[in-house]
């Protein structure tokens, strides 16, 4: 049986592949930001009613809360750059660049969080990084 995880992950993998789609036809004409603005409308008004339904209270140290907000920062900032270089270039090429994000997270991990990689997962990293340099040229 294929755990729920998998599935909501799957799931991700659809949305943002839509995600990608629809924010490079929303910049034929609109500005990145402005783009970016709209999608984040769209994004605040589900999550917030999705809270709200929830009936969730924040709770959590000041640390993880300030985490919280400057993953935020850094994803209104990424989508900025990934809007603009949408204005700019493929969504092919720019989607499949982007997509390499999961390299910062696996370095950090190993520097700061004790995790490990093996031969199998550094080899892995290098074929996606491959995969990104052919669907790039």
């Amino acid at each position: 049986m294929i755990s729920l995880g998998i599935v909501l992950a799957f799931g991700a993998l659809v949305l943002f592949g839509g995600w990608a789609v629809t924010a490079g036809v929303a910049t034929r004409s609109l500005s990145a930001v402005n783009a970016v603005f709209l999608s984040y409308v769209a994004s605040i008004t589900l999550v917030g009613g999705y809270v709200l339904w929830l009936r969730r209270p924040i709770s959590g140290t000041g640390t993880d809360v300030g985490f919280a907000l400057l993953s935020g920062a850094f994803l209104a900032i990424g989508s900025i750059s990934f809007y603009a270089a949408l204005e700019r270039g493929s969504v092919a090429i720019v989607s499949a660049i982007a997509a390499l994000y999961f390299v910062i997270p696996v370095i950090v991990g190993v520097l700061y969080f004790e995790a490990e990689l093996s031969t199998a997962n550094v080899a892995g990293i290098g074929l996606a990084i491959v995969a990104v340099v052919l669907i790039a040229s």
